[in-house]
């Protein structure tokens, strides 16, 4: 085996389903959240996005669309492991996913030894810093 930090994304990914395959549906069902997330408030999130920023959110919202097809085509893509990682973990399509489990991270319901994972093949950075309220938009009193 290739040390971790030799490993690509897509290497990675293998060896965190390889290490987890009872959490993949837990996995797919963050991945689906953030899609959601992110279409529902795509207007805001567009609105806000900075000019400044790495990514466009143009090239985001590709990301979240590739990630949200590929769920709607296979809903039950969390029970074929080669599938969900060539889905998910292969080339840029990679970004956002990484960026959909260091979310899920944070989460109670992440299982704790997933988490560590997480944190260890992807570090603890996201790869964007957005939200509602970011976005200009506070809605924590509705």
């Amino acid at each position: 085996m290739k040390a971790l930090y030799k490993m690509n994304n897509l290497e990675k990914g293998k060896l965190l389903i390889a290490l987890f395959p009872e959490e993949l549906e837990n996995m797919q069902n963050a991945i689906q959240y953030q899609c959601s997330y992110f279409n529902k408030n795509e207007i805001i999130f567009r609105k806000g996005w900075s000019a400044n920023g790495f990514f466009t959110a143009d090239f985001w919202y590709n990301l979240v669309h590739y990630a949200n097809k590929g769920i709607s085509k296979n809903p039950n893509l969390w029970k074929r492991p080669h599938w969900f990682v060539d889905q998910f973990f292969d080339g840029i399509n990679a970004v956002f996913t990484i960026n959909c489990l260091l979310e899920y991270a944070e989460q109670e319901e992440c299982d704790y030894y997933l988490k560590k994972a997480i944190y260890l093949f992807f570090g603890v950075d996201k790869v964007i810093a957005i939200s509602i309220i970011k976005a200009g938009i506070d809605d924590s009193n509705k």
